[in-house]
């Protein structure tokens, strides 16, 4: 989910926090002795909306999601209520859960069978991967459109996909090697930031999980798989980021920011390159890596024509200008030599 920063975002959110920090508290024994407030059904009905309705609408206002992911939400909304209300005043309400997991069933099967497309066609993917001649991360996606679907379903899928293939099977690679190679994280602490993230979580893995085991099994459960997960997500951002230097061959220019974005461009497309521009406006597409210190970008490259940008979970988002920092300023002046006004 991407936050939208906008002053109603922030009221959104300001408000989902609200919503569920007091329904939370209202279902703590203590809270409704000390405010001599009974808990009836009618209480119980208001949660329900609140987990059902309000709070995914709230999420939606502070986030950029779809609404089928809104819809997921609910169904979520409605399975948290069941584990916090209690058992005699969530009864009278239980069909309402079984039919919206019933409706998300519903929907989990229709994607579940647009996997299956993908996999039936995989042999005619690889074909086209093969001719793109393009990376994996590049060509993955764009094949996998081209040849079964754009399902935003089916993006998430293959971004998992991507992430699971750099985590576990890109050990013996190499990152490119050539004229056109210019690395973007080697003079930043990125990669360091990221062993640090994935020491922190198994820490935070090995003390907390057994405590919380301890405590309810299911949610030590779920932080472990989170966990477990964020693992696998920052070693895959690693190894992308490693692995995938800002190049430039066939004409193209291609950039990657770990897991969160990638962007090809054509050099003929390329409007202008701004050195030492001031800062970019909040919606100008970022390519740098973060520092253990704020750190500006060098240059912004501003294109004739807009180009579709990949970002985290396969979300695409129209780019007419983006922001660069590279290890070697002056190496990439000279290949783009001619095409910035300096």
């Amino acid at each position: 989910m991407v936050y939208r920063k906008t002053r109603k975002a922030n009221l959104a959110l300001a408000f989902l926090l609200l919503v569920l920090t007091s329904n939370f508290l209202l279902y703590q024994s203590e809270v409704p002795d000390f405010l001599s407030l009974p808990l009836t059904s009618g209480v119980a009905i208001g949660s329900l909306i609140d987990f059902a309705i309000v709070a995914p609408f709230l999420v939606y206002l502070a986030f950029k999601i779809s609404i089928k992911q809104t819809l997921g939400l609910m169904v979520f909304g409605l399975v948290l209520a069941k584990f916090l209300i209690p058992a005699n005043l969530y009864a009278p309400y239980r069909e309402i859960l079984y039919t919206g997991l019933a409706l998300e069933a519903l929907l989990v099967l229709a994607e579940i069978a647009l996997i299956f497309i993908v996999i039936r066609k995989a042999s005619a993917i690889r074909n086209e991967m093969k001719e793109m001649n393009e990376d994996i991360i590049y060509s993955l996606l764009p094949s996998v459109e081209k040849i079964a679907t754009k399902n935003v379903f089916i993006r998430i899928i293959m971004s998992e996909f991507l992430m699971f293939y750099y985590a576990l099977f890109t050990w013996k690679k190499k990152a490119p090697s050539h004229e056109g190679v210019v690395t973007m994280h080697e003079k930043t602490s990125a990669v360091a930031m990221n062993i640090m993230l994935i020491h922190a979580i198994v820490i935070e893995t090995i003390g907390i999980h057994w405590w919380l085991h301890e405590k309810s099994l299911v949610l030590s459960i779920i932080l472990l798989v989170l966990n477990v997960y964020s693992v696998f997500f920052i070693i895959a951002d690693i190894q992308i980021t490693r692995l995938h230097p800002m190049e430039i061959k066939n004409g193209k220019l291609y950039i990657t920011q770990g897991m969160a974005s990638r962007i090809i461009v054509s050099l003929s497309n390329i409007k202008e390159v701004e050195w030492g521009a001031a800062l970019p406006n909040k919606n100008t597409l970022q390519f740098v890596y973060k520092d253990f210190e704020k750190i500006e970008p060098q240059a912004i490259i501003r294109l004739h024509e807009p180009v579709e940008a990949t970002m985290f979970m396969g979300i695409k988002k129209k780019a007419t200008e983006f922001a660069i920092r590279v290890d070697e300023p002056q190496k990439l002046k000279d290949l783009l030599k001619g095409l910035s006004d300096r």
